[in-house]
């Protein structure tokens, strides 16, 4: 056996471990592990596979063709008297978001599309800067989103709404183009805070293009047990530690977008069921049929992706840019570093390699986390925070005023008293703070605010972020709030 069939055989069986447990119906399960096979069986929708173009979401994508994971779309069965291969699911889509437009990397859209095309997949391609366009969902054919979108003073600890202009109204006439709002909503938060946001970014996104491609039962995302580990860490250090045990999840159940009547599935843990158990008939509206998102690299590490890619002659490109753009590079001993996730990142490839269970390590601990919240504030969008859109800790607003210096003693109001002088004399704008998961009201709190932005310069925010808002206030209560604001004609 050469060396190179070590990685590549390592790979595949733990990719196809970690895509055995969500799909496979727990009546086939012994069935599997008497006969000592695991592969999956096919499923009744589509996958859409989440390409970055590194090599954890390169490598898999080609363990799944290679291996006969995704069929060509023509509704084949395989006839196994004659050793074939059953697909696991009959047609596929490469899902590509391209952040060159706040990160100066080369634009790969081309690219990627190429790739997909080569391989005989379907190609969705997105850009960050997409996510603050109102006109999106229209054009993927999701359900349609409400016009305008929502901008915040983020010098405001209560971070009130500013601006809510329809599409019709002179203000959106005036209002920055996608990439411009984006930009400027970076520019606005302090360097360690921007790779949280584009994180929350390419999630809404790919959410977003698996609900517009037909049919889909199930997002892969090609996440390494390397990232996986700095999630844990990285994760904790940022305030994420209420909803962590969710993102950390194999299978996951995502949210649909825009629906104010879905309900999302309850979390999902190594028992899911499969989605096959879903009648495949006539197209039905996006809330009736739900998509998980697995991670089957879950269990593979970095580098033995990378090896794979090496071995396999894949091109990768590792490097997105993203904590550099926040605040600069760092040198081998992590100086110049401004952002947890550059840390994290540093921390854990300089202990992988003395003590090379570090990353199982850490994952190990992360798979023992469990979410502590109410499962009835699962289902509905109604208590998802807004930005991030995953279950928002009760009180976060409180609990973040009690621990955080927001004020000092005898020069300034506390919050809760500035907040409720406000209220007492007249109704004041619709607040976005009170809405936030912990985590998130940490990425926009005032304090950490970038020195030099223009304070009450409205930030625009994405548009899902107003799709959520809208569903917890009356749009009546927010023009109200915010008539101080609005032009003559809106």
């Amino acid at each position: 056996m050469s060396c190179g069939n070590v990685p590549d055989g390592q790979a595949d069986s733990e990719e196809g471990q970690a895509l055995m447990t969500p799909v496979t119906p727990k009546a086939n399960k012994a069935r599997s592990d008497k006969y000592g096979f695991s592969r999956p069986p096919r499923q009744a929708g589509d996958v859409a596979v989440a390409v970055s173009g590194g090599a954890g979401s390169m490598a898999m994508l080609d363990m799944l063709l290679h291996h006969g994971y995704i069929g060509k779309g023509d509704g084949k069965t395989a006839d196994l008297t004659k050793g074939e291969r059953e697909v696991l699911w009959d047609k596929g889509t490469v899902v590509y978001v391209e952040f060159a437009g706040v990160t100066g990397m080369e634009d790969r859209m081309e690219v990627m599309r190429t790739l997909a095309e080569e391989k005989g997949l379907g190609f969705v391609g997105l850009r960050a800067e997409e996510a603050f366009d109102s006109t999106l969902g229209e054009r993927l054919g999701t359900p349609a989103t409400s016009p305008g979108g929502i901008a915040v003073d983020l010098s405001n600890p209560s971070l009130p709404i500013l601006d809510l202009p329809s599409t019709t109204s002179p203000a959106t006439a005036s209002a920055p183009d996608p990439l411009l709002r984006l930009q400027t909503l970076l520019a606005s938060l302090p360097a360690p805070s921007r790779p949280a946001l584009l994180t929350h970014i390419l999630s809404h996104l790919l959410n977003l293009a698996a609900y517009s491609i037909p049919n889909v039962s199930h997002l892969l995302i090609g996440e390494t047990s390397t990232r996986e580990a700095q999630r844990v860490i990285s994760g904790t250090a940022l305030g994420r530690g209420w909803a962590l045990p969710l993102e950390l999840a194999a299978a996951t159940p995502l949210p649909a977008p825009d629906t104010e009547t879905a309900s999302d599935p309850a979390p999902a843990t190594s028992d899911v069921p499969a989605l096959n158990s879903t009648p495949a008939s006539a197209p039905a509206p996006v809330a009736v049929n739900p998509i998980t998102r697995l991670k089957p690299m879950k269990d593979v590490t970095l580098k033995e992706a990378a090896l794979y890619c090496h071995l396999r002659g894949l091109p990768t490109v590792n490097h997105r840019k993203w904590t550099s753009e926040a605040g600069g590079g760092s040198d081998a001993r992590g100086k110049g570093v401004h952002t947890i996730e550059s840390l994290t990142e540093a921390f854990i490839a300089g202990l992988d390699v003395t003590h090379p269970a570090t990353v199982s390590t850490i994952n190990k601990t992360g798979d023992k986390l469990v979410f502590t919240g109410d499962s009835h504030s699962l289902p509905g969008p109604e208590n998802r925070c807004p930005v991030c859109q995953t279950p928002a800790e009760p009180s976060a607003q409180a609990w973040k005023s009690r621990t955080a210096l927001t004020s000092l003693p005898g020069k300034t109001k506390s919050i809760e008293s500035a907040v409720a002088d406000n209220t007492e004399d007249h109704p004041g704008p619709v607040e976005l703070a009170p809405m936030l998961c912990y985590s998130c009201l940490t990425t926009f709190t005032p304090s950490s605010i970038r020195k030099g932005a223009d304070k009450g310069e409205p930030a625009y925010l994405p548009q899902w972020v107003a799709e959520s808002v809208r569903r917890e206030v009356p749009r009546e209560e927010m023009r109200a709030g915010i008539s101080g604001f609005l032009l003559d004609g809106e």
